[in-house]
């Protein structure tokens, strides 16, 4: 009887690695961290790595760096170790590697994503277990690991620049610094440009305008590099004003880089899910930011009128700028959304507002801008009883603070409101699009600005003219002009009359639809919903804890 050889286990046959040691302790530690990383970004990163564009630009990079370490030691030679020509050696290596942080990584990470969307790809993405959050930070994972590398061939050369003296390391690492902040914003912005449409030409399109403004801020980044910090008289490091300016430009890049990153999140979620509510929670977050550092500068300045001007001004545009947005939402709301929906009275005076939709989303608007006015008059009131210096140039008036901010609002109530309501009657015959809202937006603004003016310039008889009632549409010549001299223009009571009486119609006409969308009520759940959300619950909870009853209980562990 013969007896069959059996072949021993492959883990038998495996070399045994040592159980023990630091080393192999911070290798289980690595292993256990990759396989909690997120795939995409692992995917991501393999393919840009791999790819042959990071390929060259990385060794033109490290070309371009070699090539100018020796012709500027050329220039600075026989005396290198005696002139202080760091800043300038500096600002090579800074061009040298602001192109593919600023212009290069923003666009692979757009084409990471709209090549997703072209090739019809994201659908196999999205049944995946993982979430929209999860492929967006991968794809942004990503486009930072691109950065480190980048920034990893010229640190040494930067820090060469140290060396020759001109250039202290405190400037060095505060331009790197917003330098890096600039390109993961940039890049948050290109991916969320990825996902405006998935139609290849629309896309070639998208890719011009992307391409024409990353070159538009490499270059303005240069400028500002190159004649504010190096060639200038220095940073103020020692000015405590310094610190709280840049804290602010701080506070404004990370509210707007969580709402770019939000968005886009929000563009390759499925349909049915609330896609708005925390987009407006972070512009409310914003805005109440915004109006706080404002406030510091006004007193800061000494109540200058010029700061609530530009208070106004910048939050009337930024409201305009998330209403074009928000008035892009679909106008039904989904089962899914209508069961989140707030149900008592409270709940739904305060919180109705913060549900999708674009009715909701003109209000919610709306309401920023008349909160933003508000504000404006409290200075102007705050200004007459605080005794501040008169350091106001210009309008020595309350008067041109409050029809400023009147006039601003209203041409907000109509050009969006205008936007909506063609909107309603496009989706009416069946077209829709977030990047299509965008562009009626933009049309709309653009004709209502711009026609006036080429309609006088074709004018005989007003060629020659300045400021007339037929630029009421116009509103930038319009707001201009109502705080351009020393008085109120005479204009003005008749613009404070037509203008606001439009804009009440604008709103008036588009107020059906903003009712619908406010009737909206609670949905309550299925039985199969409400008992899936109950077993989800129970398996997530934590297990019960035993208790004691009394102190010669003994709890198992």
């Amino acid at each position: 009887m013969s007896v069959q050889a059996k072949s021993p286990p492959a883990d038998a046959l495996a070399p045994r690695l040592p159980q023990g040691g630091v080393w192999m302790a911070v290798e289980r530690l690595l292993v256990r961290a990759g396989d909690r990383l997120n795939p995409i970004l692992v995917k991501e990163s393999r393919q840009a790595l791999k790819s042959r564009q990071f390929v060259i630009t990385f060794a033109l990079v490290l070309i371009f760096g070699w090539v100018w370490s020796i012709l500027g030691l050329g220039w600075l030679s026989p005396n290198a170790m005696y002139s202080n020509q760091g800043s300038g050696m500096f600002a090579g290596y800074y061009l040298i590697l602001a192109f593919p942080l600023l212009v290069i990584v923003p666009f692979g990470a757009f084409r990471s994503l709209a090549s997703e969307q072209e090739d019809r790809t994201y659908e196999l993405l999205s049944i995946t277990a993982l979430s929209p959050r999860q492929i967006v930070s991968g794809k942004l994972g990503s486009a930072v690991a691109q950065m480190l590398v980048y920034l990893s061939a010229i640190s040494p050369c930067l820090a060469f620049t140290y060396l020759l003296r001109g250039i202290d390391a405190l400037t060095m690492l505060y331009v790197l610094f917003w330098t890096i902040l600039a390109s993961l914003g940039l890049a948050m912005l290109a991916l969320l440009v990825g996902t405006l449409t998935d139609e290849r030409h629309w896309q070639v399109v998208l890719s011009v305008v992307l391409i024409v403004g990353l070159l538009l801020a490499f270059w303005l980044a240069c400028m500002i590099v190159f004649n504010g910090m190096l060639f200038s008289f220095g940073m103020p490091f020692s000015d405590p004003t310094f610190w709280q300016i840049s804290a602010a430009f701080l506070t404004g890049f990370a509210t707007y880089f969580a709402l770019v990153y939000y968005a886009a999140v929000a563009r390759v979620t499925f349909a049915s899910d609330n896609r708005s509510t925390r987009l407006r929670v972070i512009m409310l977050v914003q805005h109440m930011l915004f109006a706080g550092w404002m406030t510091w500068a006004w007193i800061v300045s000494g109540g200058e009128y010029e700061v609530v001007l530009t208070f106004l001004a910048l939050a009337v545009l930024h409201w305009f700028a998330m209403g074009a947005m928000m008035t892009g939402e679909t106008t039904e709301l989904s089962l899914r959304v209508r069961r989140s929906l707030p149900q008592s009275f409270l709940g739904r005076a305060v919180l109705t507002w913060f549900n999708p939709g674009p009715g909701t989303g003109y209000l919610f608007a709306v309401c920023g801008a008349l909160g933003a006015l508000v504000l404006g008059f409290l200075a102007v009131v705050l200004r007459d009883i605080y005794p501040f210096p008169q350091t106001f140039r210009g309008r020595s008036g309350d008067a041109a603070i409050l029809a400023f901010g009147a006039l601003a609002v209203s041409y907000l109530v109509i050009y969006l409101g205008a936007g909506l309501f063609v909107l309603r009657l496009l989706r009416r015959a069946g077209q829709s699009g977030m990047l299509l809202t965008i562009l009626i937006h933009i049309m709309l603004a653009l004709t209502g600005c711009g026609m006036p003016v080429v309609v006088q310039m074709m004018s005989e008889n007003w060629y020659r003219t300045g400021y007339s009632l037929l630029q009421m549409s116009n509103a930038v010549w319009t707001l201009a002009y109502m705080v351009g001299g020393t008085t109120l223009p005479v204009e003005a009571p008749l613009l404070l009359t037509l203008v606001p009486l439009a804009a009440l119609g604008v709103f008036v006409l588009n107020l059906p639809e903003i009712v619908r969308e406010v009737r909206f009520v609670r949905m309550s759940k299925p039985a199969r919903v409400a008992e899936e959300d109950a077993e989800l619950a129970a398996r997530l909870a934590p297990p019960p804890q035993p208790k004691r009853i009394s102190p010669w209980d003994v709890v198992e562990g």
